[in-house]
C-alpha cells in the first residue's frame, strides 16, 4: 500500500500528533506515483481520496509519504509555496520543494531506501 497526506502544524493535540490532516490519499495511478513524484490535492495521482481537501490548500504546509510491503518507507517534508520558483520543465525533471530542478537521476541518488 502507498499513500500520502498533507498536513498543517497546530497548537495542541490536533490529530494526537500535534498536526491536523488536511488531505489524505491511497492506491497510486502509475509506476511513478507510487515512487513519490505525485499531486497533492487532486484526483490525478491516487485511485481513492480518503480525505478529500475542505479548506484551500495552505502556503506552509507538510506532505507525508508512506510504503508498506517489502520494506516499509517513510518521509515528512516541508513546502512552502512562497519560497518556490516557476520553472519550465524538460522531460524528467522536477521541481524540489525548495524550488530547485532536479533530474529523476539526481532525485534518486539522494534516496537511503533499497533501490528495486
Amino acid at each position: 500500500m502507498f499513500g500520502a497526506e498533507s498536513s498543517i502544524s497546530v497548537e495542541g493535540e490536533g490529530d494526537g500528533d500535534g498536526f491536523t490532516r488536511l488531505w489524505r490519499a491511497t492506491d497510486p495511478r502509475s509506476p511513478e506515483v507510487a515512487a513519490g513524484v505525485f499531486s497533492v490535492n487532486t484526483g490525478r495521482s491516487f485511485g481513492t481520496i480518503e480525505k478529500p481537501m475542505a479548506v484551500a490548500q495552505p502556503q506552509k504546509f507538510y506532505v507525508a509519504v508512506r510504503q508498506s510491503g517489502d520494506a516499509d518507507y517513510s518521509r515528512t517534508d516541508y513546502v512552502d509555496m512562497a519560497r518556490l520558483k516557476s520553472a519550465e520543465l524538460a522531460d524528467d525533471e522536477f521541481l524540489t520543494y525548495e524550488g530547485k530542478v532536479m533530474t529523476r537521476e539526481k532525485i534518486n541518488a539522494q534516496r537511503t531506501c533499497p533501490k528495486t
